[in-house]
């Protein structure tokens, strides 16, 4: 008992602080001093911003009451203000009509720039409030705080439009000289979610020197070269994007809980977080103090390994050190190990690598019970009991693998074998994906003093768990918001390994059992609770479409829907060429929508195609196969593509948001077949059984929402 309470207790600290700081700091209320970030004047504005709580996408009317509200504050604080406006065209060939606000101080007019960016359109489902108005109000209140600092840089502020269609308004940024010239430095906040802390995910290469200012200034640090390393390796992408494409250094911050609500209705201002709101201005503040007061030429040209310690503060070494470290650690370990029984440590090493076969095992199983109800759904309604589902069962695999491989009750020769498998581990990790290194290293590091100070074998796992845990537990706590259902028998792994620190002391298979019983027990459970509720719906567009005959689709069909219409299931390329899955097709009454006209006209070496929408659209598109796209508008696409491809088999599309008409260029030599299509946002009238169908689900709509569209065809 005395050693399960030495080694649980530190633990369950950890684990109860990484919880407590994961919710953010307290928003500082309105009578704060003036030179401080409160969340309580930013909430206000927050509120100001979005006083209609109606989506904002760009080019509709309500985006450009948001402009006119984000500028009249701005000049109300002392800024200058102008508006870019400019058509643009991201690689992907979605384009639109984009209004940035630029905002500087009046003074100097030379000098490096620390810029900081958020954007205030919103997708047509969503008003915005968290992303990113949530962003625009932190901009708004630092810009307040700190328009009386004298500091070495300048600073300006840029509110981008039609980030949700493309990466728009920083593309147009981007692309002006005269306005991106100066730029040294691009401080992003952005929202994946609608809660959470604010973590800095991302920097830009070389981030050395920026890690260096950064971690003596941020207040609440939640930041590491783990998020860091993760996200350059998905096919996310923020402004961010685009200004490190354009060279500029950059720091990125962004909370990702309560993704159920992202881009849905319930981002709305009852849903967005206060105490984000103030870790979000909180870390912008800081960030734009300590970069504006630094030398922006003297920079690295190599990262930093870096990890906040449960937030309280940051810890860094450059990350060429890292593999060193490991190194040595493994190096020192040996030697402390040189009277421990080789067959023990063996034993140790074998141990872990069953720990990490059973748990990927026993994980992708008890992953499948527990999503036995909602196998089709990334995000339930009440996760927890299936999150405690897949740890136990990690639990249980490094007890069960430690169980079978301690056959001479040695824990210390274990645990020797365990720690050098760690220091493996970890120098592969610097070898390959050093950001992540730390994770293995730090506790290895800590394991190798406990070895050379001769600690007992409770002591030793104690204090190695215990900094396992600090760097640990705070990515492990939010694998399932990250990652999602889908991904989640990543936990059993995470805990399997990170149990093996002291597995060897309470290796009986009867505690595997045990375990494991508890384990099927949350299973249970997380099947017997529903996957959707009222507040955390699931997410249904419904769509009526004109293409010519008029009729209803739906992606996801609910059991409400169902038995409102005659929907049926149908093979989607069979009405767009350019999808691929299942739909669900009703008839729908002719309403009569005036439908999308496509023009075209061949030339010497291609085609012009000119899609006009008849009604107040929102978006005109046009898909086509047998040739390449020039321009939009007179606008070639940016040239250098972002991460992934956005063609589908042998076709092409290009898309603009806000705009009535699209004159689009294409070489080709051939026939070229094409589709124009326009989408107006919101549901016809003559829907509404459908919507309240929808609605008793529950389910709500998501990204574009619930749309009308026409579509025409034709051939050139």
């Amino acid at each position: 008992m005395r050693r399960a309470l030495t080694v649980a207790l530190p633990l369950t600290l950890v684990l109860a602080l990484s919880i407590w700081r994961s919710h953010g700091p307290a928003p500082l209320d309105t009578a704060a001093p003036e030179n401080v970030f409160s969340g309580m004047r930013a909430r206000a504005v927050q509120e100001e911003l979005l006083a209609e709580g109606v989506p904002h996408p760009v080019g509709s009317a309500a985006n450009m009451r948001v402009r006119e509200r984000i500028e009249t504050r701005f000049r109300a604080l002392g800024y200058e203000t102008t508006v870019q406006r400019r058509f643009v065209c991201n690689a992907y060939a979605a384009c639109a009509t984009v209004e940035n606000v630029i905002a500087r101080l009046p003074g100097a007019s030379s000098g490096d720039i620390v810029l900081m960016s958020a954007h205030y359109d919103s997708v047509p489902a969503g008003p915005g409030a968290s992303d990113d108005a949530l962003g625009v109000a932190s901009q708004l209140e630092v810009a307040r705080a700190i328009r009386n600092d004298k500091l070495r840089n300048r600073v300006a502020f840029l509110v981008t439009d039609g980030e949700e269609v493309g990466l728009l308004g920083a593309e147009a940024f981007a692309a002006d000289e005269t306005l991106a010239r100066d730029v040294a430095m691009v401080v992003n906040l952005d929202m994946r979610g609608t809660y959470g802390t604010s973590n800095m995910f991302e920097t830009s290469r070389g981030n050395r020197w920026l890690i260096r200012h950064l971690a003596g200034a941020l207040e609440h640090p939640q930041a590491s070269s783990f998020f860091y390393t993760i996200y350059t390796l998905l096919p996310n992408d923020t402004d961010v994007t685009v200004f490190k494409r354009a060279g500029k250094a950059a720091v990125n911050f962004a909370a990702i809980s309560g993704v159920k609500w992202y881009h849905t209705p319930y981002d709305d201002l009852a849903h967005s977080s206060p105490r984000t709101l103030q870790h979000h201005g909180e870390n912008a503040l800081a960030t734009m103090r300590a970069l504006g007061d630094a030398d922006l030429a003297a920079r690295s040209k190599t990262d930093a390994t870096y990890f906040d310690v449960l937030g309280f503060f940051l810890l860094w070494w450059p990350q060429e050190w890292t593999l060193w470290i490991a190194i040595v650690s493994l190096l020192a370990l040996l030697v402390a190990a040189r009277k421990t029984a080789p067959r023990s440590m063996t034993f140790g090493v074998l141990a872990v690598f069953a720990t990490i076969l059973f748990a990927a095992l026993g994980g992708v199983g008890m992953s499948w019970i527990v999503r036995l109800r909602s196998a089709d759904v990334n995000w339930v309604a009440h996760p927890l009991a299936g999150i405690l589902a897949l740890a136990l069962t990690g639990i249980a695999a490094a007890i069960f693998a430690a169980a079978l491989f301690n056959r001479r009750n040695d824990a210390r020769g274990m645990l020797f074998g365990i720690a050098i498998v760690w220091n493996m581990i970890g120098i592969a990790l610097a070898l390959t994906l050093p950001g992540t290194a730390y994770l293995m290293i730090v506790p290895a590091v800590a394991f190798t003093i406990c070895a050379l100070a001769k600690a007992s074998d409770t002591v030793t796992s104690a204090v190695t768990s215990t900094v396992g845990a600090i760097v640990i537990f705070p990515i492990a706590i939010v694998i399932y918001e990250a990652l999602g259902g889908r991904l989640m028998a990543a936990i059993a792994l995470v805990a399997g390994i990170f149990v093996t620190l002291i597995a060897p002391l309470f290796a009986r298979a009867r505690n595997a059992v045990a375990v494991i019983g508890l384990a099927i027990v949350c299973a249970i459970i997380a099947i017997a609770l529903p996957a959707y509720t009222r507040e955390k719906p699931q997410t249904v567009q419904l769509f009526y479409v004109a293409d010519p005959n008029p009729h209803w689709v739906t992606w996801n069909l609910t059991d409400s829907l169902g038995q409102a219409t005659a929907f049926k299931a149908t093979d989607a390329s069979k009405s767009m060429p350019w999808n691929a899955g299942t739909v669900w097709v009703a008839p729908a009454p002719d309403l009569r929508v005036p439908p999308v006209s496509v023009t075209g006209a061949r030339t010497a070496n291609g085609v012009t195609v000119r899609v006009t929408a008849n009604r107040d659209a929102g978006r005109v598109s046009l898909f086509f196969r047998g040739g390449t796209l020039r321009s939009v508008n007179s606008v070639v696409p940016a040239s250098k593509p972002q991460r992934g491809s956005r063609l589908v088999g042998d076709w092409q599309y290009t898309t603009a948001s806000g705009v009535k008409e699209i004159v689009v260029e294409i070489a080709a030599k051939g026939r070229v077949e094409v589709v124009g299509s326009d989408t107006a946002f919101g549901f016809p009238p003559e829907g509404a059984a459908l919507l309240r169908a929808r609605n008793a689900s529950p389910a709500i709509p998501i990204q574009d929402g619930d749309v009308t569209v026409t579509r025409t065809r034709a051939t050139f």
